[in-house]
């Protein structure tokens, strides 16, 4: 009796697992029809021709299509606004400018920037204007979750590559930056604590 039992038991346990395969197997199924469907979508509004979706098609344009996809979700985000100047005042008259890409990569002003009527006009009705062209520079990378961004830059010397992450949250426009983590070889060993660092768009 007891034997009828386990085999009943065992039975019951074989087709669980084969109804958690089989419906697993139709998310994946499920999932991949829906990607497909966009890659066919691109490739449509790309203008690019192709009769089927193969190996060479999709070698050639898939990874263009995530880029692409990347791209889009960077630029309807409600919180950063990429390709636009964020200012970061470094004291009540001099300025930096950084500017987050769609490319997940932001770049500085090369130098703090005075108002002092040489780069940037002195303050006239809370309006400051550029006299001078501003060049930025590359200085590293983001990633962003909701409203929470990561940025990563790193510097190398000849013996060691140490990383520098500045963590924050976007609100209203303004990204406020609350934490900063430093380590060698992509190590993370110090974490600092950020007073009032505030970007605003």
């Amino acid at each position: 009796m007891k034997s009828r039992g386990n085999k009943i038991l065992f039975l019951l346990f074989i087709l669980f697992c084969f109804d958690s395969c089989k419906s697993q197997t139709k998310k994946q199924k499920q999932y991949k029809d829906e990607r497909n469907a966009a890659f066919k979508e691109y490739l449509n509004a790309q203008k690019i021709p192709f009769k089927e979706l193969n190996d060479s098609v999709f070698s050639a344009y898939y990874g263009d299509f995530l880029y692409y996809e990347k791209k889009l979700k960077l630029e309807s985000n409600p919180y950063l606004r990429v390709n636009k100047v964020y200012i970061h005042y470094i004291t009540p008259a001099s300025v930096q400018f950084v500017v987050y890409s769609d490319e997940e990569t932001f770049c500085l002003s090369t130098s703090d920037l005075d108002m002092d009527g040489k780069i940037l006009s002195f303050p006239e009705n809370g309006i400051v204007k550029v006299l001078q062209p501003v060049y930025l520079q590359y200085f590293g990378d983001y990633k962003l979750t909701d409203n929470t961004i990561k940025t990563r830059k790193s510097r190398e010397s000849p013996h060691t590559e140490t990383y520098y992450y500045v963590n924050g949250s976007i609100k209203n426009d303004t990204i406020h930056f609350t934490e900063r983590y430093e380590g060698k070889s992509k190590s993370l060993r110090k974490k600092h604590l950020l007073k009032n660092i505030k970007m605003i768009l």
